[in-house]
Formats: C-alpha cells, structure tokens, sequence
C-alpha cells in the first residue's frame, strides 16, 4: 500500500473511531439523518405534519392520516465532497398501509442503512403503527403511534487496528486498543409520537425518539446511550400550501440540552395532465452554531412521486456540496375521494379562467333554473351520476355564471358517494330515507337542514364507513360540522338530542333544552316524548300557547289513557295561563322538489306504528317502567310476530321482572 493509500485508510478509521466514541460535534452513533427527501427538503419539520409515509420516521402517529399503501426508497450523499475524500451515504426503503380501511389504524416498516466509506455503518429496522380515535368518539381529534427499532452498528477492522499509527505518523506494528475491542453493537429503542388537529387547518404534534435511549457502546463496561430527543411541532395546511415549525431539544455531546428551532413551507403547484409540482424550503437555528438551510422539489404524476431534498450547514461543516437526497414513492390503490375533489374544483377553476366576466363563487345554482331542466329530472328520480355527467356537460355554457361552481362541487361529491341512491321493489329504510333527503336539502343550499339529516341517517348505520366519509365531506363544503352522535351511543340522532335537552332542563337553561328539542322536532315532527318535552320547555318560559299546542299533538299520538288524560289537564293549565289564546307556529317554507306523496299502504303504516312503538317501549324501559315497556313490544309482536329487536327486549324485560 502507499503512503498516500495508507493515509487516507487511516483518516477513515480515525473518522469512525470518532463517531464510535462519540467525541464528535457534529456526528455521534445513529445521528438523526432524516428519511426520504420530502421532510430533509423542509429541514426534517415534520412533527406537526405527519401526512405521508415519512411519518414511520418522523412521528408514527401521523400513519393514521394514511388512505391507501404507499412504498418509497431513497439515498442520501452526506457532506458530498469532503477533502479526505470519504463517502457518507445513506439507502432506506419504506412500506406502510391502513388497516381496515384505516379503522384498526396504519402500519408501516422501514429499514435504512448508513454508511462511512464501507469502514463504518449503521442499520434500523423500524416498525411502526399510528391510530386515529373513532370520529364518534370524545377524542376524534387526536392519533397516538408508537415504533420499536432495532439499532445496529459497527466497523471493519482495516490494517491500521493491527499497526497503530503512533505520534500521528509511524506505524509501528503495536495494536489499536480502541478498533481492535468488538466491532459490532445491536440494541432496541422505541419512539412514540401524537397528533391533535385544533381545526380542519391547523395541527399540533409532539414526538419522543429514541425513548428507552438504547445502549450502543461496543463495549460492555462503556455507556454510549443513543440520545432521546423531544419534538414539538405544528403546521397550517390548507388544499396546496402548507406552514410548518418544529422545536426540538435534545442532550449534547457534553450533557448541556441543546435546543433547535425550524421552519418550513411547502407549496404545490398543480395540474390535471402534467402533474403535480411542488417546492419547498426551511430555515433553522439553534445552539452549538447550529444554521441550517434546506430546499427541495417533487414531481407527481398520477401515482408515482419523486422527490429531491438538499440543505447545507451554514458555518460549521466546510469546504462540502451540501447534502443531497432523492426519493421515489409509489402509491397503492385507487384514487382518494380527497384527490377526486381536488381534481374537480381544479378542472371548475380552470375552466372559469378561461371563461370571459369571472367571478369568484359565492352561492350555489338552482336546480330550478330551466336551463339545468335534465339535470333536474335525473336528481329528482336520484341518479346522481347521470345528472353529474349532464351538468358537467353543460359547465362550458354555463360557467360564466360563477355559482354553477358551487352545485357542481356538490353534485360531483354525491356522485362520488352515490352514484344513484334510487330502490326499487321496497321502501326504504328510516336512514335511507333521511340520506335521500339530505342530499336533496345539500343540492338545493339547505345546509343546516341537510347537514342534520345526514347526521341522523349516520347515527342509524355508524358501520357505514362511506356515509361517514361523505358526511365529513359535505361538512368541509357546507362548512356546518357534523352533529355526530358519541361512538357508543346507538339509540340514534334523535334521541341523542332528546338526552341533550335533558341536560340543559336539569340545569333549568330551559332555552338551550328547547333548541334541542326544535332541531330534533324539525325531523321527527311526531316524536311523541320530544313534543311532551317541547311543551315543558315552552311552559317554563312563560310560552304557554305553545306549550299547549305541542302537547296537543303529543295528546294525538299518546295511545296510554292515562297518559292522555294527564296532557288533557297540562294543556287546560297552559290555556288558562294563556287567556285561551291559540299559538300559530310559523310558517314553513316549501321545500324544492319535494316528491308527491303515495297513498300509504297497510304494510307502511305498521311499520310507522311499529317504529312508534318501539320508541315509546324503549322510553318506558329507559325509565323504570318495565310493564309500559312490555305492553308496547307485545304489540310490536302482534303486527309482526318475528319481528327481532321486540322479541330481544322482551326476553329482557321478563329476565329483569324475575
């Protein structure tokens, strides 16, 4: 070997014996060198992000945020022209996947391997799973995740472990102590991350790496713990921008924390046929000098993605290209329903550029006007689709009117969803029937009215994972959130709201108890224990009129004799406080395309006298009055001797009766 070889093995070596104990400032065992080339591309701010593959890595439980699987590999080139001539390289390859359609979660792997110039390296296999709480549940907002790694590292013995370079010139043939102890060191660590949207818009996260601050040293009387490292971050993301900042602090080389403080954007410029462009860019400080700049680039198209990542150290390490970082990432299954809309108010956008007088749009087309007369029929009869295609084949004529943008948006989501919501040969069922509705009120801008059929229609069919999607979908447009019903609660929207108002009238804020009660009656006008209830409120405000007239119409229901006589002597109350006067409730207004009603048949009104039974059972087994409860469900039982839920809650009322 000579001289000139044999001093550039012995820089190598003596570069890997640095990091081996630890005793450099800028690098130290499993050094946090990021993944892929997105995240490095905005200086690694991802804690608060966390909505793509990247999340394994960066804070796992970011998984959550996956729609379908997605694979990526990358390589990195550290320090790229460094005078001794070494070579810093870093591959990882990356796989995650919902489960369930995301319901048990997401799981991901990772398995990268760094690299010093073939003498030193540095190998973490990754698993990783993140978790979004139910949107029923209390805690909807938040994803928690978790990784276990397993950390590997070591060196090759070169001819220097076995001829000392000794006064930093002469090899003597005396052996290293240092590279000639073990050369190989294996530990397991763990990270765990969470997320909270505040908002649609904004997100907060925070991450713990290296949790169990694993033991790497090569040898077993040293400590060489691999630092634990704390991140707080939070990000601004709207449909192409985002804004993102992390905090992080960690242990230093000599004990002191060391704080860092970055920030990022990213912007997305896209298209419908050339694909996606984005950029990216990140500023950071911190202690120890610490200055970094990072930019990058990607390119998407349909469903693979590439991206480019470089930062440079400003001030510390020298004479070096910077590092540079590539990634190609490979999406699994079909389009997402959320790239589907992009993709839509993208064409709309594009094709109001082009049309002359353009407008921002600020309402919403009626399906009333007779120029979108076809487009009407198909809605009417619910074939969604058809009616999608019509409409969208008039756009070129109609776009200079700005708020055909609007129903366009709306129809195309339900299309979506539903392509037709049409049955035939029977009727449909009591959250078919208020999905329909809902999505009739969506077309026609009656927003506060649709988004609470909706709500009722998912509360009755929580399994539906589409009807969830949408519902959370017509939100976004409507901007109204959805009333959603707690995850556990399964007697539906409407009772819900029935235990709501029951809330406010034992704090006697009787008016929140009647609003309650109001959005409730608005869809089950012949609730028979909300309009008893109605009338309590309306009588503890001094609206006696009203609370008369809605206990008359509970008196027309109520089937129990006593129970009627007592509404008979709460209603003569309230008129005799009144002075006999009449409440006149105000007038509705018609509701657009409302279908002609069919004479009711026999088999339709035992089922609405089954549906009424059994909510009055349900009432009378709620409180204590198990005789009321069976009463009902025989009944039940006599219009339909094998009907299941009568039979269920008979069999327990008799076991509780024991």
């Amino acid at each position: 070997m000579n001289m000139k070889a044999r001093m550039n093995h012995w820089k190598i070596c003596a570069a890997a014996a640095l990091l081996l104990a630890g005793r450099s400032p800028a690098l130290a065992a499993f050094e946090d060198l990021g993944f892929g080339a997105r995240v490095p591309g905005m200086g690694d701010v991802f804690t608060g992000v966390a909505d793509d593959i990247s999340s394994i890595y960066y804070n796992p439980a970011g998984l959550s945020n996956l729609e379908r699987p997605k694979v990526t590999a990358s390589h990195s080139m550290f320090y790229s022209g460094l005078s001794d001539g070494s070579s810093l390289g870093l591959s990882a390859v990356a796989f995650a996947m919902p489960l369930s359609n995301g319901r048990n979660g997401a799981l991901g792997a990772l398995w990268q391997q760094f690299s010093l110039s073939g003498v030193y390296y540095e190998k973490t296999g990754q698993v990783s799973w993140g978790y979004r709480f139910d949107k029923r549940s209390k805690y909807d907002r938040l994803s928690l995740g978790v990784s276990l790694k397993y950390l590997s590292h070591g060196f090759t013995r070169l001819g220097e472990t076995y001829n000392a370079v000794e006064d930093g010139v002469f090899q003597n043939g005396n052996t290293d102590p240092v590279l000639a102890g073990a050369n190989s060191r294996a530990a397991l660590d763990a990270d765990v991350g969470a997320l909270y949207r505040l908002t649609r818009r904004w997100t907060l996260g925070a991450a713990l790496l290296n949790a169990m601050q694993a033991d790497v040293a090569f040898s077993g009387g040293d400590k060489d713990p691999v630092p634990m490292k704390t991140r707080l971050g939070a990000s601004y993301k709207s449909l192409w921008l985002l804004l993102a900042a992390d905090a992080r602090v960690q242990k230093g080389p000599d004990g002191k924390t060391d704080k860092q403080f970055i920030f990022a954007a990213e912007k997305v410029f896209p298209s419908l046929d050339r694909g996606d462009l984005g950029v990216r860019a990140s500023l950071g400080v911190g202690d120890r000098e610490f200055r970094q700049a990072t930019a990058g680039l990607s390119y998407k198209i349909q469903k693979i993605q590439l991206d480019y990542g470089f930062s440079l150290p400003i001030g510390t390490v020298k004479e070096t290209a910077g590092n540079h970082k590539l990634a190609l990432t490979y999406h699994f299954g079909s389009i997402t329903q959320s790239e589907v809309a992009e993709a839509e108010l993208l064409d709309q956008y594009r094709r109001l550029r082009e049309a002359k007088e353009y407008k921002s749009p600020r309402d919403t087309a009626s399906l009333d006007d007779p120029r979108l007369a076809d487009v009407k029929e198909q809605a009417r009869r619910e074939n969604y689709y058809a009616a999608n295609k019509l409409l969208l084949d008039k756009a070129g004529e109609l776009l200079p009117d700005s708020s055909v943008v609007g129903l366009t948006r709306r129809l195309s989501t339900v299309a979506a969803f539903y392509p037709s919501l049409a049955v035939e040969d029977r009727e449909k069922l009591r959250w078919e029937q208020l999905l329909s509705d809902g999505v009739r009120d969506f077309l026609n801008g009656a927003d506060p009215r649709a988004m609470a059929q909706l709500a009722y229609a998912q509360s009755l069919n929580q399994q539906d994972s589409s009807l969830s999607n949408f519902l959370d979908r017509a939100g976004e447009i409507t901007r109204i959130s959805p009333d959603r019903v707690p995850f556990d609660f399964n007697r539906g929207w409407a009772e819900f709201k029935i235990i709501e108002s029951d809330e406010y009238y034992s704090k006697k804020r009787y008016s929140e108890a009647l609003r309650k009660l109001d959005e409730m009656l608005e869809l089950e006008p012949r609730h028979l224990l909300g309009l008893k209830k109605s009338g309590s409120c309306n009588y503890m405000l001094g609206g006696y009129a009203r609370a008369a007239h809605e206990w008359g119409k509970a008196a027309a229901l109520e089937t129990d004799p006593r129970e009627k006589s007592k509404l008979g002597k709460m209603i003569d109350e309230a008129r005799r406080k009144q002075g006999g006067a009449a409440w006149e409730p105000p007038e509705s207004a018609a509701r657009p395309d409302e279908p002609e009603k069919k004479p009711e048949t026999a088999a339709a009104r035992d089922a609405r006298e089954i549906e009424k039974l059994y909510q009055t059972g349900a009432d009378h087994y709620a409180r204590g009055e198990y005789g009321k409860a069976e009463d009902d469900f025989r009944k039940i039982l006599e219009l339909a001797p094998e009907n299941p839920q009568a039979k269920k809650a008979l069999e327990r009322i008799i076991r509780l009766s024991r």
